[in-house]
C-alpha cells in the first residue's frame, strides 16, 4: 500500500511502501521486502528519480550502473542518480528488508559519489547516543541507538528530515504529535516543523534518520574550475 500526504509532518506505522508530498518536493519512502532468491529490475517509471537505499536487514546484491556491490545491512548505502541503470538481487535464502528514498524536485540536482556506494563517514556519541553517519552531496543519513530512558530534546531545523524504527520501540513527536513507532514505523518532518523522540522502555531503539540537505557534515564544495563528483 503506498500513502499520501500533502501534510508537512507526519508519521505512519507499519511495514507499508510510503509516499510522502511536500508542495512540489516529491519523495517515496519504501521498505521493500525482497524474497529469497529473487531479483528486483529497473523500475522503468522512476527512471527521472534518484535513488538511495540501506539494507536493514540481511544482504543484497545491489547494481548500479554497471557497478555492483554485496551490500550488508546497515553498512552500505547506495546513491544512484536519475536516470541511472539500478537492480537489486537478493541470493540467500532469506527474506531481506531494503529501505530506499526516491526523489524528484524540479530545481534540484542529484550527483552521485565515485562509484555510487557509501560507507560509514563516522560514528560517535551525540546527545546519549551512539550514532553512525552516511553522507553524499545532498543527503546524509544518521542511524541511532536510542537508549533505555533517552531522547532526542524537541527541536526544528531548516532541513526535511525522514525516519525509520528499525529496532525495538520509541516515541516520535512531529508538530505536538506524539506517536509510538516500532519497526517500520516512519515519520516527516519539512523545514523548520517541531520534533523529537523519547525511549521510555526498557530495552535500546534503533531508528535510520535521513537529512535533505545534509545536516551534521558538510561535503566539501569543489575547487574553481573542478566538478564534484
Amino acid at each position: 500500500m503506498t500513502s499520501t500526504s500533502q501534510a508537512a509532518g507526519r508519521v505512519a506505522d507499519g511495514h507499508d511502501n510510503i509516499a510522502l508530498t511536500n508542495g512540489q518536493a516529491v519523495e517515496q519512502y519504501n521498505l521493500r521486502f525482497v524474497q529469497r532468491f529473487s531479483r528486483i529490475p529497473l523500475d522503468e517509471a522512476a527512471t527521472a528519480w534518484a535513488r538511495v537505499g540501506i539494507v536493514v536487514r540481511g544482504e543484497l546484491a545491489v547494481t548500479v550502473e554497471g557497478v555492483t556491490k554485496s551490500m550488508t545491512a546497515e553498512h552500505d548505502v547506495f546513491v544512484a542518480p536519475p536516470g541511472a541503470g539500478f537492480s537489486v538481487t537478493n541470493t540467500s535464502a532469506e527474506e531481506t528488508v531494503l529501505l530506499e528514498i526516491k526523489r524528484n524536485k524540479p530545481g534540484e540536482s542529484y550527483p552521485a559519489p565515485s562509484g555510487y556506494f557509501l560507507e560509514p563517514l563516522e560514528s560517535r556519541k551525540f546527545v546519549g547516543m551512539d550514532v553512525t553517519f552516511f553522507l553524499a552531496d545532498w543527503i546524509e543519513l544518521m542511524l541511532a541507538n536510542i537508549p533505555a530512558g533517552g531522547e532526542m530534546p524537541y527541536h526544528k531545523h531548516a532541513h526535511e528530515q525522514i525516519g525509520t524504527c528499525l529496532e525495538g520501540r520509541y516515541e516520535m513527536t512531529v508538530e505536538g504529535s506524539r506517536h509510538e513507532l516500532l519497526f517500520g514505523g516512519t515519520y516527516f518532518c519539512a523545514s523548520q516543523e517541531g520534533h523529537g523522540a523519547a525511549n521510555p522502555n526498557t530495552a535500546v531503539a534503533r531508528s535510520l534518520n535521513i537529512f535533505i540537505p545534509p545536516r551534521y557534515h558538510r561535503v566539501p564544495k569543489p575547487a574553481s574550475g573542478q566538478e564534484s563528483e
